[in-house]
This record gives C-alpha cells, sequence and structure tokens, in this order.
C-alpha cells in the first residue's frame, strides 16, 4: 500500500507540474491535488525534493530491474530509453528548475549502473584496470546523458531503436565494421 501511496503522490504532483513551476509546488498545494492529510505527505517524504528525488529515481533507476532482465544490449536500452521517453515531461520540469543539475546526476548515475552491469556481463569490463573500466563507465554514461538531455531540451522524441543499436554497436567495438 505504500508504494501505491507514494506513487499517487507523485502522480498528483506529475499533474500539478501541468499548470505550476515545480520550485512553485508546495506541500500544501499537493496535499489538497492528493485529498490527503500532511502526516500521511511526511509519512512518505521528508519533503517535496525527497519526493522528486524518488520520481526521478522511480523513473531513471526504477526501470534497471526490468533492464537487468533484458536479453542483451540492445533489448536492454530500448527498455531504459523507453522509460525516459514516458517519463519525459516530469523529467524536463525537473530539470528547468533549480534541481537541474541533481536531476542530471540521478540520469546519469542510473545510467552508469545500466552501463556497469551490461559492461560486467557482456564485456567483461570488471576485468580490466580498474581506472580503465571507470573511464569506460564514465565516457558512456556521460554521452548517453547528454544525448538523454538533447533530446529532452530540443523537446524532440529519441528514436530509441536507432540510438539501442548505435550503443549496442559502440560497446561492442562494431561502430566502425
Amino acid at each position: 500500500m505504500a508504494k501505491s501511496t507514494k506513487a499517487q503522490i507523485l502522480q498528483h504532483f506529475s499533474e500539478l507540474l501541468k499548470d505550476y513551476d515545480l520550485d512553485k509546488i508546495t506541500v500544501t498545494m499537493l496535499v489538497s491535488e492528493c485529498e490527503i492529510s500532511r502526516q500521511t505527505f511526511y509519512y512518505h517524504f521528508n519533503d517535496i525534493q525527497a519526493l522528486i528525488n524518488w520520481g526521478i529515481q522511480q523513473y531513471t533507476a526504477g526501470c534497471l530491474e526490468n533492464v537487468k532482465n533484458a536479453k542483451d544490449i540492445n533489448e536492454a536500452t530500448i527498455i531504459y530509453l523507453s522509460a525516459i521517453e514516458k517519463n519525459k515531461f516530469f523529467l524536463s520540469k525537473c530539470l528547468e528548475s533549480s534541481l537541474s543539475g541533481y536531476t542530471t546526476l540521478l540520469i546519469r548515475e542510473s545510467i552508469c549502473e545500466y552501463i556497469t552491469f551490461f559492461g560486467n556481463k557482456i564485456l567483461g569490463i570488471s576485468s580490466l584496470e580498474p581506472t580503465d573500466s571507470k573511464f569506460i563507465v564514465d565516457f558512456l554514461a556521460n554521452a548517453v546523458t547528454g544525448l538523454i538531455l538533447l533530446s529532452i531540451y530540443k523537446e524532440e522524441e529519441m528514436d530509441v531503436k536507432f540510438i539501442s543499436e548505435k550503443i549496442e554497436k559502440i560497446i561492442l567495438g562494431k561502430i566502425t565494421k
């Protein structure tokens, strides 16, 4: 029930984002919209920042469990980027707010986790020198984060299949072949 209530609070928060800037939404507005008590809100979240943090994690890192069940890197990338695309409105509102840098870091962290998982599963990057595997993860995470941010800022739909095919080629070293 708790996760369901949290998800409902997040949904109402997302609805408020259609009419208000993220930085202007208050707990009072949110509990009124949700028709819950302040106590219920504070039972689930310490503050609006905690709600936003949970929301971003649900929309980024939250899809990582589905990604880990994918048959290959291409399918995993499609799952991951499709979740980002589906929740682009919320993420764009976070990026337009005072939380822009924080949102970018959370997106990047989830991508690092995704790349590390598949890098170890497919390429065995954990067997590399730690500085080499860290460089690979950081490089790819920054590139994918950049693609996501570009699509959000330009308000363009990501070509998820195209991007996933190219990422797979890069990771598997087939981009120049």
